[in-house]
């Protein structure tokens, strides 16, 4: 996998491998050295992730990993529990299950406000896991229209939030 597709790839899934993390570690510095970690990982084998079927769930397997091992070794200093963290199923991975439900429809209204494209690659991409290939195929767009169209729909989430 050259640099350019390992960007184009697994880069934007960023933001949910670093909330998924977050909601694991109760703590942004571990979840952001966490997908650092995952992120440095990746890259490190990169040429093996050709054979890789799904790899925007292979890099959020390897963040949700890494964060129950991160909690083991608290835990052998704590007496937390994190037995519960195996049940974690790849539905919850998604940046929606990840939000309570008052932010869930917080998020909802939010999306309704997005232009009709735009909701589309944000559910495609976040809430369905869609590669970028097959999101490609399903809006009829370039690449770099996928991506323009989902940074922007980011932003103006973001946006939205601040208000």
């Amino acid at each position: 996998m050259n640099c350019d597709r390992f960007l184009n790839t697994l880069l934007p899934l960023q933001p949910t491998m670093q909330l998924v993390a977050e909601r694991l570690l109760h703590s942004a510095d571990d979840a952001e050295d966490t997908v650092q970690e995952t992120f440095a990982e990746l890259w490190e084998h990169r040429d093996k992730l050709r054979h890789v079927a799904n790899l925007e769930g292979y890099a959020m397997q390897i963040v949700k990993n890494r964060c129950i091992t991160l909690l083991r070794k608290q835990k052998d200093h704590t007496t937390g529990d994190i037995e519960h963290l195996g049940d974690i199923s790849d539905e919850e991975a998604t940046a929606e299950a990840a939000l309570t439900e008052e932010r869930a429809a917080l998020l909802n209204s939010m999306m309704l406000r997005l232009p009709d494209v735009q909701r589309r690659a944000i559910q495609m991409r976040y809430i369905d896991c869609l590669s970028h290939e097959e999101m490609q195929r399903r809006l009829g767009m370039s690449s770099a229209n996928v991506y323009t169209t989902l940074s922007r729909a980011v932003s103006a989430l973001k946006a939205m939030s601040h208000e």
